[in-house]
Order: C-alpha cells, then sequence, then structure tokens
C-alpha cells in the first residue's frame, strides 16, 4: 500500500511540476512584426490621397489694352471672366521612400512629401464679358475663353495654397494617415511629419 502511495504521490507531482513549468516557460504567441516596408507598400498603394478640397468664386480681369484710344477702339480687347473653381489639395504618396518611415518599440514616424495641389475643376460655367475693338472683333473674333480659363485655374491655385488651406489639409493628412497606420498597427503611436 505504502508503494501505491509513494507512486501516485510521485505520479501526482510529476504532472503538477510539468503543468507548471509548461505554464511558465511556454512559448510566448508572438504578433507577426510590422515593419517600415509593410507600412510603406500600404501607404503607397494609396496613391494620390486628396485630404482637401475647396470652392470658390474666382473673377479676373484681361486687359488687352494699349492705352491709345484709336488703337484700342480698333484692336482693343477687355475680358472680365468669373467662375466657380474646385481645387483638391493632398499629399502624393507615389512620392513616399521607405527609408521615410521609421518602426521603432512604442511609435511609427513616417514623413509625408508636402501637401500639393491635385486638380484644379471648374464648377458650372464660365461667365465672360468680352469688350473688343471693333477690327478685332471683324478679324479675329476671340472670345477669350481659353485665357479667362488658364487664368482662372491659376488663381484659384494661387487661393488654395494660402497658409491656411495648407494648414488644414496637413491636419486632415496626419489623421488620415494615422488612421491607415492604425489598421496596420495598432499598438503603436504613430507620428506623422511633412518634409
Amino acid at each position: 500500500m505504502k508503494k501505491h502511495f509513494f507512486f501516485i504521490s510521485w505520479l501526482i507531482v510529476l504532472i503538477i511540476g510539468l503543468g507548471l513549468g509548461y505554464l511558465i516557460f511556454r512559448p510566448q504567441p508572438t504578433s507577426p512584426k510590422t515593419d517600415s516596408l509593410v507600412i510603406y507598400n500600404r501607404l503607397q498603394s494609396q496613391g494620390f490621397l486628396v485630404t482637401q478640397s475647396n470652392v470658390s468664386e474666382q473673377k479676373i480681369t484681361i486687359d488687352n489694352t494699349s492705352g491709345d484710344w484709336l488703337k484700342d477702339f480698333l484692336l482693343g480687347q477687355t475680358i472680365e471672366a468669373s467662375g466657380f473653381m474646385k481645387t483638391s489639395l493632398g499629399v502624393d504618396l507615389q512620392k513616399l521612400q521607405p527609408e521615410d518611415i521609421i518602426v521603432a518599440d512604442k511609435q511609427i514616424i513616417i514623413n509625408l512629401p508636402p501637401v500639393e495641389i491635385q486638380s484644379v475643376e471648374i464648377l458650372w460655367n464660365i461667365f465672360l464679358q468680352n469688350k473688343q475693338g471693333i477690327l478685332k472683333r471683324l478679324f479675329n473674333n476671340e472670345d477669350g475663353y481659353n485665357e479667362a480659363f488658364s487664368q482662372l485655374k491659376e488663381t484659384a491655385r494661387q487661393a488654395a495654397m494660402s497658409e491656411d488651406n495648407i494648414k488644414q489639409a496637413q491636419e486632415s493628412t496626419i489623421k488620415e494617415i494615422t488612421r491607415l497606420v492604425n489598421l496596420i498597427e495598432g499598438e503603436k503611436e504613430v507620428v506623422v511629419k511633412f518634409k
């Protein structure tokens, strides 16, 4: 009876020891390590990330006059144009380089390219008022639409690149990039900077 008791005691101690040893020294489950290349590929696949769109009414005057009354009466031209323009700002993630993403122990640092304009579009129509000299109207009756359109686009582009618009686009970009990176690696702090 003592032999059975001794054998069962040792068997119980052995099983408890193996169980505790496994619990203490078992391999810890590892989550797949996210490196900068994974984040780089995921962000670069986004292409151009539009984070700010502005709609503004632009007005221009194109004055093709010389100041000479007779010459302006015959050949002069003054074009007044206005239209609603939409500008889209954001970050071109195709310009991102692998060295722009640094993965540290507790944070991910991303250095983004600067905010730029992706597109300038016209909404609705351009309203033109064209005053031409007599000979200009007879021999070269060009309404000035193309010239007005290009100048309206340039005016809208300059207005969109104001400091306030750039700052708003940067803030929106930081939020969106942080959201995208947190989908990949949600445990680390994301720090977004601009070059």
